[in-house]
């Protein structure tokens, strides 16, 4: 029993993903001319389900877009 909690959390972790899914391309110039590539903040179990089927599953903790 401890051991299937166990997974159930950290499968729930957050891991941050750069372009909404992993092997996504991105990014656009924002104000100033800085690059700038969208976000998400999604449990660990949602990242491992896109990296199968290399697309957006749609669920995600945070949302946002980071410009450098």
């Amino acid at each position: 029993m401890a051991l299937a909690l166990a997974v159930v959390i950290a499968l729930a972790l957050p891991k941050r993903i750069e372009c909404s899914y992993p092997g996504a391309r991105c990014g656009h110039t924002g104000r100033r001319g800085m690059p700038c590539t969208t976000y998400q903040v999604e449990p660990l179990g949602f990242y491992l389900i896109e990296l199968a089927v290399e697309r957006n599953v749609g669920f995600a903790y945070e949302t946002g877009e980071d410009c450098r």
